[in-house]
């Protein structure tokens, strides 16, 4: 099996070292879906995409890129940072950038657009898979749910969803938000299911499920080993904000809070 621990904290260390430098924000969402990052694209196939709607792990995209090569690895330290009166990369992903799909200001517009390239895709005879990652505090937006209804009607079988579910959204935990129990047998498991969807739960910070739901995927089986004909597919990641560093786990302060020199020191240590 793949080491995903090593690839995975070698990019966590990546992305906190761009986050503090450049003096920028949410440090915590993009730690929480670092690991499923790893996973997925170790396991990327040719033609397949990557749709990022949680556009505000904007270091994270931009590492994964590079790591696929689309744009220059040496462009990691760019993140940020203002040049000839423009900042090329945004501590929220913008479409400017080669191989990001949504800007990443606003929320809910992920799965809209991850819709249209699968039908394309369908339509064309493309072989590829369109893959789509959401935070769970988005499922607020409606479009959310009206692409969820389209993906089906479709018959979009090459469409996978996977939601970073670490319990917080920008003003609180998503349960107090607006109430969507996001663990992996709660809201979101029960309502993508009964939108006609392949779902799936899986710890989102271990790598055995995640390498073993990512390749059943893959394979266009459900985990009973039917066909997946005709359905789109969603992974419900339970996921920790912050996971890797203790100081940055499970709380709100590290979704606006830039990392310190003293914290840097501290969270690389750890």
């Amino acid at each position: 099996m793949i080491n995903y621990q090593v690839i995975a904290t070698e990019a966590r260390k990546k992305v906190l070292e761009m986050v503090h430098k450049a003096g920028t924000s949410h440090i915590a969402s993009n730690f929480s879906v670092i690991d499923i990052a790893t996973v997925l694209y170790e396991n990327l196939k040719e033609r397949d995409e990557v749709v990022w709607s949680k556009g505000w792990a904007a270091a994270s995209i931009y590492y994964f890129l590079a790591k696929q090569g689309k744009i220059p690895t040496e462009d990691l330290e760019k993140f940020g940072k203002e040049i000839d009166g423009q900042i090329p990369y945004l501590g929220l992903a913008e479409t400017t950038v080669p191989g990001v799909r949504v800007n990443g200001g606003s929320v809910g517009h992920g799965l809209p657009i991850a819709c249209g390239m699968a039908f394309e895709m369908k339509r064309s005879g493309q072989k590829g898979t369109v893959y789509c990652i959401l935070s769970d505090g988005e499922l607020n937006s409606g479009t959310v749910w009206e692409s969820a209804m389209l993906a089906l009607q479709l018959k979009l079988d090459n469409l996978v969803a996977i939601v970073d579910a670490n319990g917080w959204q920008a003003m609180g935990r998503t349960e107090d938000v607006i109430g969507i129990n996001s663990s992996l047998t709660g809201m979101i498991y029960h309502k993508f299911n009964s939108f006609g969807w392949s779902t799936y739960g899986v710890d989102g910070h271990n790598f055995q499920e995640l390498d073993y739901v990512f390749k059943d995927v893959f394979k266009k089986t459900d985990l009973h080993g039917d066909a997946n004909v005709n359905k789109p597919r969603i992974i419900i990641a339970d996921t920790i904000k912050g996971k890797g560093v203790s100081f940055f786990e499970d709380h709100l302060l590290y979704h606006y809070k830039h990392v310190t020199e003293e914290e840097y020191i501290k969270a690389k240590h750890e």
